[in-house]
């Protein structure tokens, strides 16, 4: 079907003609518009698949849900179907919190779990008190013992027990 499209294509596209053009005064010369045209490749055949593919999907549906009744676009509702108002349930009032609640000051520690490429609170802390001269041991060792947490994220409960296990794992063995 393709390679008659594109023979019949090229073939209108490369005809000079020879004087007087009376292509449209025959209706075969319509039926070459036919050939031509992208639309006609099956598609009653493609509708019938869709069709018999939206009704396998409906009983199922009917099977899972007695409940189901399908609706026909441009159908309007009927007064049988026209939704009804229910009460509401304890359930209806309800919020789910996920997981995802308790995880957010995690990002904190592992900034790469929202894909930020940078270290974390604890890391950062390290790298600060690496940074200190090699003779500095006091200074270093006053540091560790007082870090200093202000912020809203610093009154979530264990903050403080989950930077000093963070920086204790980074720092040598030992150190404060």
């Amino acid at each position: 079907a393709q390679r008659e499209r594109m023979r019949l294509l090229t073939t209108a596209a490369f005809d000079r003609g020879k004087g007087e053009d009376t292509f449209g005064s025959r209706d075969e010369d319509w039926q070459l518009y036919k050939l031509m045209s992208k639309d006609n490749d099956d598609d009653d055949e493609q509708a019938d698949s869709d069709e018999a593919e939206l009704a396998r999907i409906t009983s199922r549906l009917q099977e899972i849900d007695p409940t189901f009744v399908q609706k026909v676009e441009g159908e309007s509702l009927t007064s049988g179907d026209v939704p009804r108002v229910r009460q509401l349930t304890e359930e209806d009032y309800k919020i789910v919190i996920g997981i995802e609640r308790f995880r957010c000051p995690e990002i904190l520690f592992h900034p790469n779990l929202i894909g930020v490429d940078q270290v974390g609170l604890d890391e950062m802390v390290g790298a600060s008190i690496r940074r200190l001269p090699h003779e500095e041991t006091e200074l270093e060792k006053r540091l560790t013992s007082s870090i200093l947490m202000t912020g809203g994220c610093s009154l979530l409960p264990g903050m403080k027990e989950r930077l000093e296990c963070g920086v204790r794992m980074i720092r040598p063995c030992g150190s404060p």
